[in-house]
This record gives C-alpha cells, sequence and structure tokens, in this order.
C-alpha cells in the first residue's frame, strides 16, 4: 500500500480557520454537523438508493472508518438525500442543482398552507402566464436559447456556492467506491463533470479531495477524459478497485502508475455488520438451493444503452434456467441487487414459464424480499450457489463465501472473477444459453469445497491492503480537523 504522502500532489499547504456557520444548513439534512469535535467526513456517490452495491460501499466505508475514528461524522453528497440519510443514518447535499431542485419542490409541496381554491387559481395563473411565454420563445428561438443557458448557468453557480459552504463545515471528501470514472449515465457533462467539479470546491474549501477503490469505465468521451483526469490530479489519495481501472486512470494521470489497487469496499464489511441467515433452508427442506439474481439488462427505460431484443434473449434464456433447475429439483431463491429496475425483471422470466413449472412455486421457488444489501446477503447467505449478473450481486455472493456463476454485462465483472481466480465460471450475457449455465453449475458442484476455499483464501489476502487504505483515510481526517480547529 503507497503511503498517503505519495499520493500528494503539489498544492498550496496553507490552511485557514472557517467558522462553522459557514455550513450550508438548507439542502444538509442532518442533525447540527458544526457540533462535537469529532472528524467530519462526506462521502461522494452518485446514488439513488436503487443500488444495493453503492449503499453497502457508503456502510462498508462507514463501519470501517468508524473503528478507527469512533467520532467521526458522516454525510452524503448523492442524488437523493432523503435515501441517503434513511439508509445510513447521516447527513446529505445534493450532487447536482438537479437533485437540489427536487429537494427543494418536495419541501416546498409538504404541508404548504393555502386554500385548494386559492391553489387552483394560482395554477390557472401559472399555466396562462406558461403558455404566453412558450409562444413569445418560438417568435424569438435565440432568446429562449439564451435564457435558458443563463438559468442553466445561474442553477449551476447556486448549487457550487451551496457546495462550498457545505464543504467548509467538512474535514474530508471522499470519491467513495463505484463505477465512479465512467460516462455512462448521462455523458460527459452529468458524473465526470460532477467530479470535477467537487474536487475544484475542496480546494476552494481546504480540505483533502480523496479517490478510494473506485472503478472505470472502458471507454470515456474525450471531454469526460477531461473532466476526470483534472479530478484525479486534485486527488490527495488514489486508488482503484482492479488493475484494469488503474491502468484507464494512468491514460488520464500518468502520476496514476504508483497508484495503489485495493479492492472493493465491499470486501472489508466487518463482521458484526453481516446479517443473520434468512432462513430460506427451512422452506428448502433439503433440497440445494439455487440464487438467481437477475439484470435489467439493455430494458427500454431501465438500461442507458437499449436493445428490445436483447433484453428478451436475456429473459428467455434466464427462463430456462429457472425452468431446468426446477426440473432437477433444485430449491429456486429469487434475489436483486438493484431496486426496482431488476425487480422488474423478475415478472418477465415467471411469465415465461409454463404451467406445470409455475405449480412448482409453492414447493421449489422463493422470491425473497429485498429492501436493502442487508435483506440480499442474509439471502445469500442461505444457498448452495448464486448466479448474478451486477457487480454487487457476484460481490456479495463472495462475501458471503457462495460460490458464483457470473453471467457479465461488463468486463468489471469479468475483472473480479479474475481477480478471484473464478473464470472457470464466468459466462457472457450476449452469447451465454439456458445450457451453458447448467454445465457450468454442475462443474462448480463438483469443485464446491475447493471453490469456497479459494473464495476465504482471497478476502484474507486483501484484508490488510483494504485496512492499510482505511488508516490512510482516517488519518488524513484526523489531521485535516486538528489544522482547522
Amino acid at each position: 500500500m503507497m503511503t498517503v504522502q505519495e499520493h500528494v500532489p503539489s498544492c498550496d499547504k496553507k490552511e485557514v480557520v472557517l467558522s462553522d456557520r459557514l455550513a450550508c444548513d438548507k439542502p444538509c439534512q442532518s442533525d447540527d454537523m458544526s457540533c462535537g469535535r469529532g472528524p467530519r467526513i462526506a462521502l461522494l456517490t452518485p446514488y439513488n438508493g436503487g443500488n444495493l452495491g453503492d449503499a453497502v460501499i457508503q456502510d462498508a466505508i462507514i463501519a470501517n472508518i468508524r473503528l478507527r475514528l469512533p467520532d467521526a461524522r458522516f454525510s452524503g453528497i448523492s442524488l437523493n438525500c432523503d435515501n441517503f440519510v434513511e439508509r445510513h443514518g447521516v447527513g446529505s447535499f445534493p450532487i447536482d442543482p438537479v437533485s437540489l431542485l427536487r429537494g427543494t419542490a418536495r419541501r416546498k409541496a409538504v404541508g404548504q398552507p393555502g386554500s385548494e381554491e386559492g391553489l387552483a387559481d394560482r395554477s390557472s395563473h401559472k399555466r396562462l402566464n406558461a403558455a404566453l411565454i412558450k409562444r413569445t420563445l418560438k417568435r424569438v428561438p435565440v432568446l429562449g436559447w439564451c435564457l435558458k443557458t443563463i438559468y442553466g448557468w445561474g442553477k449551476e453557480f447556486r448549487h457550487c456556492v451551496a457546495g462550498y459552504h457545505f464543504l467548509c463545515a467538512q474535514d474530508l471528501l471522499i470519491v467513495s467506491g463505484g463505477g465512479q470514472l465512467c460516462d455512462r449515465w448521462g455523458g460527459p457533462w452529468h458524473h465526470p463533470f460532477a467530479l470535477f467539479k467537487w474536487a475544484v470546491l475542496a480546494r476552494m474549501a481546504k480540505i483533502p479531495y480523496v479517490v478510494a477503490s473506485v472503478g472505470a469505465s472502458t471507454e470515456a468521451s474525450r471531454t469526460s477524459r477531461l473532466f476526470l483526469s483534472a479530478a484525479l490530479r486534485m486527488a490527495r489519495y488514489r486508488s482503484y478497485r482492479d488493475k484494469n481501472s488503474r491502468d484507464f486512470a494512468i491514460g488520464l494521470v500518468s502520476r496514476a502508475a504508483g497508484d495503489s489497487v485495493v479492492p472493493d469496499a465491499a470486501f472489508s464489511l466487518p463482521s458484526s455488520k453481516l446479517p443473520r441467515p434468512a432462513g430460506i433452508r427451512a422452506l428448502a427442506q433439503g433440497r440445494t438451493i439455487v440464487a438467481l439474481s437477475p439484470i435489467a439488462y439493455a430494458k427500454p427505460g431501465r438500461w442507458p444503452h437499449e436493445d428490445r431484443a436483447l433484453h428478451n434473449r436475456y429473459v428467455q434464456q434466464m427462463a430456462r434456467v429457472a425452468l431446468q433447475l426446477l426440473e432437477r429439483g433444485y430449491f429456486l431463491v429469487i434475489v436483486c441487487s438493484s431496486l426496482s429496475d431488476d425487480e422488474s425483471v423478475i415478472p418477465e422470466i415467471l411469465g415465461c414459464l409454463d404451467q406445470k413449472s409455475k405449480k412448482r412455486f409453492v414447493q421449489q421457488m422463493h422470491i425473497a424480499t429485498i429492501t436493502g444489501w442487508q435483506d440480499l446477503m442474509a439471502s445469500l447467505m442461505d444457498v448452495d450457489f448464486l448466479i448474478a449478473s451486477r457487480l454487487h450481486s457476484v460481490i456479495l455472493g463472495f462475501v458471503s463465501q457462495r460460490p458464483t456463476i457470473a453471467i457479465s454485462f461488463h468486463p468489471k465483472v469479468d475483472w473480479v472473477m479474475e481477480d478471484l481466480g473464478q473464470t472457470d465460471y464466468l459466462l457472457q450475457i450476449r452469447d451465454f444459453t439456458a445450457q451453458h449455465v447448467i454445465e457450468t453449475l454442475d462443474r462448480l458442484a463438483l469443485r464446491k469445497n475447493g471453490v469456497i476455499e479459494q473464495i476465504g483464501s482471497y478476502q484474507h489476502r486483501i484484508l490488510s491492503v483494504l485496512a492499510a487504505q482505511y488508516d490512510a483515510l482516517a488519518q488524513l481526517a484526523t489531521v485535516s480537523r486538528r489544522h482547522r480547529n
């Protein structure tokens, strides 16, 4: 593990004492963030609450830093502030102006005084005014473009000012895991720009900005690369969850060649945070249990690159997998690691089964109720084998020490299978068949004990690397807090 100092780029070391009154008190949803003595740490993630992989990363980082700094206080910079507070019990701030405006709209909509008649009158006036504005802008399109541009940059400016004040009340900003070096969702002006903006704001607020165990896409546009390169250069500490992500970073910042590879934070979940098994074995009545974790791959409205034919093929093959598992007498458990998106695929798969298979539901199938990563892990701890596609479905399977077949939709899934020496059980989502899955399951069953030993050995090897990273982050937060006081 590289020391923190080896990651520090040349920058102004001057520290200033900032009054706690600069903390933004409107968008931040938390108790008083300016009281107490513990370090204040913000976790930045493009997280809206649905992806349980993002959720488990936040909880793992919070738990491990609290083992070192029990009085540390955390806040999230995310897409959904309310959800972040609800799931992680900490403060929050919107990652972009769109999230900020949505939060403001929600607050105004709840408990707003006024009669129904008054509301109806105001609504009618607004519609008339909106219609008048639209007619005017259609006659003068250049005016519409100018107003839209000014309005957009005005929102961005207000968000930056509020974000700066928010960071002035923090001691450390962590870009906390996940596939953050990516423009897959929304293009360069979405998350790549957000990383750059928050790196600049952290520099202005005089707090350390770090990038810890992040993943990277296999490609990015030129504009995205400019934003990501600048964000990485401003980081006081950098690490990547796999060597391929570091290779991508080296293409952005040559100094990244000296950065560390530190596995995904989900592998660092303390044993005290692991849930108890869900009790599925009692339902299985002695049958071998196989968990199936589908993905909304290429599904229109649920995926950045839509392909109805490809999605339908995936659903049909997964339905055939389920059918063959039932016919073989396995007990089938269906779980998901991305709420709403992947949940929407479950009815599609079940709808492809014949009537005979549907009659086996009561005796041979269980659809787990998943509301958080704890529910997912509780279910996985009861199964014998897992068939999954999403990265953190696979990772949480390994954290649970369950032999796993990965039907990969992205190289990042291939990379984690390579790291754990499990490529014999790796299939590709574009060309896999149900028969491939069943044959792979047969091989995996023959080597089950050896695979479990491999998984346990990997987890043991990476513990010291993960611990060293948390030590470095805790040290940065402590030193920053001491200087600011």
